[in-house]
This record gives C-alpha cells, sequence and structure tokens, in this order.
C-alpha cells in the first residue's frame, strides 16, 4: 500500500483522451460547461473543477500545435469565443430558399413577408458579428480535427490512474489501493457493481462515472463483466453462473463442482424405493428443499447458505456425501461450527484450515475471494445453524430421499463453542433509553440528503414499531389503514405487516410516526395525504429511484449510521461507550423497542402482539431487570471503597 502511495504522489503527465477532445469540441460549440463535464469527464458537475479541465485541455493541444509547428491553430485553439447566446444562436441559419420551401411552400405570402418572418426567426443570417463567430468557431473545430490524432491515446492496463484521472479522484482511488487502470478494471471485474465500497469519498454517483469512462475504452482495456454494471440483484443467477467456472473447493453452491463419486446417487443413507421428489442426487435434493421455503425469500436465502455450508463441508472437509454422513459426522459439524473463527492455528482439528472457510466481510458471491464465514458464530448462531440442516435431513427422509435422520441422534450442546466464546450473560442486543436518545440527537445533526431524510424516518419507524428488516421494506402504502377511535373524534393507523411463516398481524402506527412518514413523503415528492399515493407505493424507498429498498441495502446503511457513531464516542476517548454502537445492527432496532415497552410497564401479551412472537417466552426475554437491579444494590451500599470498614 505505502508503494501504491509513493506512486500516485510522483508528478505524473496527464494524458488526453477521446473523451477529452469530445468534452472540448462541446464546449466550443457554446454547450453548457457543467452539462458537459457531467458527460464526459469523472468529475461531474463540478464547474470549478470543468474549468480547470479545460483550461489544462486548451493549454494541452495548443503545445502539442506549437510543438509542430502550426502556429497558426495554436492561435486559434488558444481563442476564447463567446457563444453570443448558446447553441440556438450558434446554428446556422437555412437559405431563404430552403426557408420559403419549408414555411411556405404554397407561395401564400409576398416576397416582403417571407423576408421579414425569414429574419425574425433566424437574426443571425444578418449579424456579421455572429457570421464571423461561426467563421472562427468553424476555424478552431478545423484545428482540433487536425490536432487530435497527434496528441490522443488511448488509456492501457499499465498507466498510471493519475494520468488520466482528476487529482482528487486519482488520490482516493491510490488510497483505496487502485495506482493503475489495470489494478481499478481488476478490481471492478472481481468486486462487481459496489467495488466502490472501500474507495473514500466516491459514492456511487463516482463510481458509475468511472464505470461510463471504461466502457468508453473497451478497444484497449476489454469489456467490464455484466454484474460491474449493474446491482447484482438484477442480474439473474443463471447469468451469474455463466460468468464463472464450476469448481470443486470453497465457492458458492452455484458455482461448486460435485464430484461424481461424491454427488449421493448412491449413498449410503439413500431410500431404497423411489424417492418422491425428482432429484437423482444430494445436490438437486438440497434445491428440491430450497424451492420449497420460496414464500419468503428471505428465509430461503438463510436456509440456502446453511446447506450450502454443510453441502461444502461433507464434500470438501469430509471427503462425503451428503447423504452419506453418519451421526459421528453431524456431530463433527457442529463442533466444527462452534470451533471455527475462535481456534488457535495449532489447535485446529480439522483437515482444511479456517482460512479457507473465512473471508473478509462485505464480499459478494461472485467475488473469487467469497468465502461462506466472515469469522466465528456465536453459540445462537450454531444452534441455529444446526436447526436448519436438521429441518433439512428431516424434510429428505419425510420424501422417501433418505432412510434416516442423523441429527435426530445429535445434541445441540455445544462444549466446545461454550469453553472458547464469551456468550453474553445480560441480553444485551438493544439500546439503552440513553443509547438511544443519543443516537436520535446524532441522527439531528445529519445534513439533509437522501440517506439521512430515510433514516429520519426508518428509525422512529422502527423504534415504534418493532418490525423485522424484511418488514420495513415491504411496508407500502397498500397496507396501512385507519380506524375510528371509540372514546373520541378521530383516527387510529394500522399497517398490515406480513411475518415469519406468512402469519398477517396488524401494527398500529402513532402519530409521530405519521408524521414522520408525512415528511419523507415530502422529501420524496409524493402527496401528504398518504393514502392518495400510488398504492404499491414504498413507506422506506431506495436512495435512488422510487422503488423500494433491498434489505441488504437498508442494513448496510443503518450500519454504517451506527458506525460513525461509534467513532465519534472514539475520537472522544469514550471506548467502551462506542462498542455498543459498533456491534449494533438493524435487529438491535427490534430488540430496543420490546425491551424500552416491557421496562416501561407494557403488558407481555401487548408487546407479543406488536413484535408477531408465537412464544410469550420469546418476549420475556425483554423484562428481566434483575441484573441492572443487582448493580444499582451494590452501588449504593459503596463497598470497595471507605465503606469496606463496615464489614
Amino acid at each position: 500500500m505505502s508503494g501504491d502511495w509513493a506512486i500516485s504522489k510522483k508528478s505524473v503527465e496527464r494524458k488526453i483522451g477521446r473523451h477529452h477532445i469530445a468534452f472540448f469540441r462541446a464546449v466550443i460549440l457554446g454547450m453548457d460547461i457543467g452539462e458537459m463535464s457531467d458527460r464526459y469527464l469523472e468529475t461531474g458537475m463540478d464547474l470549478r473543477r470543468a474549468k480547470t479541465t479545460l483550461t489544462w485541455i486548451r493549454d494541452t493541444l495548443r503545445q502539442a500545435a506549437l510543438r509542430s509547428g502550426k502556429h497558426r491553430e495554436a492561435h486559434l485553439i488558444r481563442m476564447h469565443i463567446g457563444a453570443g447566446g448558446g447553441e440556438s444562436a450558434l446554428s446556422p441559419a437555412p437559405t431563404l430558399d430552403d426557408y420559403r420551401a419549408e414555411f411556405d411552400p404554397d407561395g401564400f405570402f409576398t416576397e416582403k413577408e417571407l423576408i421579414r418572418s425569414y429574419l425574425d426567426a433566424y437574426p443571425q443570417a444578418v449579424d456579421t458579428k455572429q457570421k464571423k463567430r461561426q467563421r472562427l468557431i468553424d476555424k478552431q473545430l478545423l484545428a482540433l480535427k487536425w490536432i487530435e490524432p497527434l496528441i490522443t491515446t488511448d488509456p492501457v492496463r499499465e498507466d498510471l490512474i493519475a494520468a488520466w484521472f482528476d487529482p482528487v479522484i486519482s488520490k482516493r482511488l491510490a488510497l483505496a489501493g487502485l495506482p493503475t487502470i489495470g489494478h481499478l478494471v481488476d478490481r471492478i471485474a472481481v468486486r462487481g457493481y459496489r467495488w466502490w465500497i472501500d474507495v473514500p469519498r466516491l459514492g456511487n454517483k463516482g463510481a458509475a462515472r468511472i464505470v461510463a469512462w471504461l466502457q468508453g475504452y473497451e478497444s484497449s482495456l476489454g469489456a467490464l463483466p455484466q454484474r460491474s454494471l449493474v446491482p447484482a440483484r438484477t442480474v439473474a443467477p443463471s447469468l451469474r453462473t455463466q460468468e464463472r467456472n464450476r469448481e470443486t473447493r470453497v465457492v458458492p453452491l452455484e458455482a461448486f463442482a460435485v464430484p461424481v463419486d461424491l454427488d449421493g446417487t448412491v449413498g449410503s443413507n439413500r431410500y431404497h424405493g423411489v424417492p418422491r421428489i425428482a432429484a437423482a442426487n444430494d445436490y438437486q435434493a438440497v434445491f428440491a428443499w430450497l424451492a420449497t421455503k420460496s414464500g419468503n425469500p428471505n428465509t430461503q436465502r438463510a436456509y440456502q447458505k446453511e446447506a450450502e455450508k454443510m453441502l461444502l463441508w461433507a464434500i470438501i472437509e469430509r471427503d462425503k456425501a451428503l447423504s452419506d454422513l453418519t451421526v459421528e459426522d453431524c456431530a463433527s459439524y457442529r463442533d466444527w461450527l462452534s470451533m471455527i473463527g475462535r481456534t488457535e492455528p495449532d489447535n485446529w482439528p480439522f483437515r482444511i484450515t479456517q482460512s479457507e472457510w473465512i473471508s473478509a466481510k462485505k464480499r459478494e458471491r461472485h467475488d473469487p475471494a467469497w468465502k461462506p464465514f466472515d469469522g466465528s458464530l456465536s453459540p445462537g448462531s450454531v444452534r441455529y445453524a444446526i436447526t436448519v440442516v436438521g429441518n433439512l435431513f428431516e424434510w429428505l427422509v419425510r420424501v422417501q430421499y433418505c432412510s434416516f435422520n442423523p441429527w435426530s441422534a445429535v445434541s445441540k450442546s455445544l462444549v466446545a463453542a461454550d469453553s472458547r466464546s464469551n456468550p453474553d450473560v445480560e441480553f444485551m442486543r438493544a439500546f439503552s433509553a440513553g443509547q438511544w436518545n443519543y443516537l436520535m440527537a446524532c441522527l439531528r445533526q445529519l445534513p439533509a440528503t437522501s440517506c439521512s431524510a430515510r433514516l429520519r424516518f426508518v428509525l422512529p419507524f422502527a423504534y415504534a414499531t418493532g418490525l423485522r428488516i424484511s418488514e420495513l421494506v415491504d411496508a407500502k402504502v397498500s397496507r396501512m389503514y385507519t380506524m375510528p377511535l371509540s372514546n373520541e373524534i378521530g383516527v387510529r393507523w394500522m399497517l398490515k405487516v406480513c411475518g415469519k411463516g406468512g402469519k398477517w398481524r396488524a401494527v398500529p402506527l402513532s402519530s409521530e410516526v405519521i408524521q414522520a412518514l408525512q415528511t419523507y413523503f415530502e422529501y420524496r415528492g409524493l402527496s401528504l395525504d398518504i393514502t392518495s399515493n400510488p398504492p404499491d407505493t414504498p413507506l422506506v424507498s431506495s436512495e435512488i429511484g422510487t422503488g423500494s429498498v433491498t434489505t441488504s441495502a437498508l442494513s448496510k446503511s443503518l450500519r454504517s449510521f451506527f458506525g460513525e457513531i461509534a467513532q465519534s464516542l472514539m475520537m472522544d476517548g469514550k471506548h467502551i461507550e462506542a462498542k455498543a454502537f459498533d456491534h449494533a445492527t438493524a435487529h438491535w432496532l427490534r430488540h430496543t423497542c420490546g425491551s424500552h415497552l416491557a421496562l416501561s410497564g407494557v403488558p407481555l401479551n401487548i408487546v407479543q402482539r406488536l413484535l408477531g412472537h408465537t412464544s410469550l417466552q420469546t418476549t420475556s426475554i425483554y423484562t428481566d431487570t434483575s441484573d441492572e437491579n443487582l448493580w444499582r444494590a451494590v452501588e449504593l451500599a459503596g463497598f470497595g471503597g471507605e465503606n469496606e470498614t463496615r464489614l
């Protein structure tokens, strides 16, 4: 990294490309400099930097003309010719005969009337200044056409970023470890549409301009893959798979090549009769099971993630087909899940190293560096994984694909995990009242952007309703309705929510949430009369466009905001206080809602209905304040200071 940064700090001579010539030509023709910079330059519609670039282009072209002994062309390029009224004023006037043929083909007007109409439409026809300006512009364009092949070049992979991009942008790319055009192209090809996430202060729009710039030079740099041009969710899985060769190693399930001898066609646990599903091997059986979970895409993704891990582990680590796994294998898989990411390399008892399974966070599935883990699993996550794969085998037995469910004989007790981890003794995945007030104060200080406008609605919306993140993004205007109040004139707003298992529930929306929604709708250009908007209008939209935000995008937005708060606290020296915000996720908002309601005295059955819990026992986790009461008792007693003499 230090070497890359050193390269970027050197004085690098910038090169002239076809996009620079197109920008300069458009400005000569009187086009708006801001709009043309947004179209042709990587700096976008930044007027100050556009003017600086224009000056640099003009000076570079002039020097090229002088080196070739073309002093007249150099003088023409140097001239600043005013547009004289914009693009329309520069357009050449037609001849009077052409005007007559178009305007008065039947000869209705007299010659005098026709000439008067012609001059009204094209005053530049007798404007000598305009004619002179146009002649100079034509000469400039001819000079530019002569100079262009002498100086322009196409970028190649070996070129430094600083040779092509604005200094500010090239510095940002260099800080992200992208010193050359080749590094940039490779990063985009590997990371896909969100390649820019690690580039400081670049953003989606700036990244799109850079990708468009690269597309303009496909002849020398090659074409970018489709996944780099559009969000991954908009590309069909079949197309993503086509861009990648199938391999027998730790890769996503859709890119995994199952060895013929380990595909489970003759697995030892296969049912001896004909299965009740159209699956000839384990791979097909897993996807048949996933298809039964298609009612909820979030559930399907979560289940695929766990099935993927076990199928990969069985073949790569255990050298067995999924339908060959025994009770002992399943117990070993349980321990593997408990130990991965939290065991010293010298103490790792499994064949494949942990590093083969763990990658950095935020790796997309098409990224060659993707791995199924980004760190260790909590005991709760391990138990969830065991439950899911146990469900898979139970289903395989039910459809007569397997004879026996080996997980039915495996305990969920995680001795290996519990001895190596520090599980939370208290329920800590919720903001305290003080933390929430601090979070809201930080929210009010955010500058006005599309992201902050969304956060100003989402945070109180999630806090007041306790909705899961999938339920937040699924909320639409059509799901909202009003009911009259029983004891007074007025209405209450309600939201129909489809929760886990396809179960519907009605969730109340407070007046504060409705006000926040109206403010958010006003920012989006929607009607303040909520139900007059189109029924499919999402309550939470994407930052660009009018469609619904994805769970992934909303989760990242919230994590980013929590991370900024954590960083601010760290800078103030409040390291312990920052930890909560650093670990917070979108689901914390749901827990915060339940916790604050329960601790304020709201009956548990009401909290249960709001959150959509099936069991009251699940809701009861929000009521345990005994540990804080214990702390307060010890704190008030003053033990550990002067009062210890009382003992």
